[in-house]
């Protein structure tokens, strides 16, 4: 029998990690002495070992190395584990491709302009929401300030008049973006928290969930909002992205005729691969 130093070193890992693998049973020692504690190991149980870091290599985690080591799995059920294992590995390698071209293109953009571009870009997702909404139609993209504001004080007062206290950042959402620049149906939206009915004026419903949705934050006036949905539309077309439903602007930052110089606001675009 060989000491837990000596077995360490024969199998190349350490002390440590047999202790692990002990506390695991994963590979026990094959004796302890009821004195000392000390561990002994055979090398008969080089076999065992081998597999187990061969399967480690492999990228199970070390219970599942336990199940398909020690619980009888049948031949389909270890290669089900195996096709499964191959499946995350593959899909690790596509989003390191996609990241690596993000990073080309990032690289290439600073050349480009000699500097971090000012907005950065994300994508991520939107959980439903419960909204009480107001719905209209603005004449163009520059006249609507005050459109929206009569579309927001509607919203706001509905809510209060029904005595809830807890209401979220105001959402613009513009529809048919892509089909038209004039008369653009909108909906001015108030998150809220609990249900209560509609009426004729505003539609209180549930915000749909967005998979992905890229976005930009904007810090400064509305006038140069602009910029921001420059910025957006050229990642999404550079990124092989598609626009697949309405525009969102979420005013995180905003108080009515404060400094201007301080709104926030996160423009959001739903997308999908080409």
């Amino acid at each position: 029998m060989l000491k837990i130093s000596d077995f360490a070193q024969l199998s190349r890992i350490s002390s440590k990690t047999l202790r692990l693998y002990d506390r695991m049973g994963l590979l026990k020692p094959t004796a302890v002495d009821s004195f000392t504690g000390y561990r002994y190991y055979s090398t008969s149980q080089l076999p065992r070992l081998n597999r187990i870091l061969v399967l480690k290599e492999l990228g199970f985690s070390l219970e599942q190395i336990v199940r398909l080591l020690d619980e009888n799995l049948s031949v389909d059920e270890i290669r089900g584990m195996l096709r499964l294992k191959q499946y995350e590995i593959q899909q690790r390698l596509e989003e390191d491709r996609i990241r690596l071209l993000r990073i080309e293109m990032r690289l290439l953009e600073i050349e480009q302009e000699g500097k971090m571009p000012e907005y950065e870009i994300v994508l991520k997702s939107v959980e439903p929401q419960l909204v009480a909404t107001t719905l209209g139609v603005i004449p163009n993209y520059q006249d609507c300030g005050e459109i929206f504001d009569r579309f927001f004080d509607r919203a706001y007062e509905y809510i209060s008049q029904h005595g809830i206290k807890k209401v979220g950042c105001g959402i613009a959402i513009y529809h048919d973006t892509r089909l038209r620049d004039r008369d653009i149906p909108v909906e001015a939206a108030a998150p809220i928290y609990e249900k209560i009915a509609s009426d004729e004026r505003v539609w209180v419903y549930e915000l749909p969930a967005i998979e992905t949705i890229a976005c930009a934050v904007h810090r400064g006036s509305f006038a140069t909002l602009g910029q921001a949905y420059n910025a957006l539309l050229g990642w999404v077309e550079k990124n092989g992205y598609q626009i697949v439903g309405s525009t969102r602007e979420v005013y995180l930052e905003y108080e009515r005729g404060g400094d201007q110089s301080q709104y926030v606001t996160e423009v959001q675009v739903p997308v999908e691969n080409n």
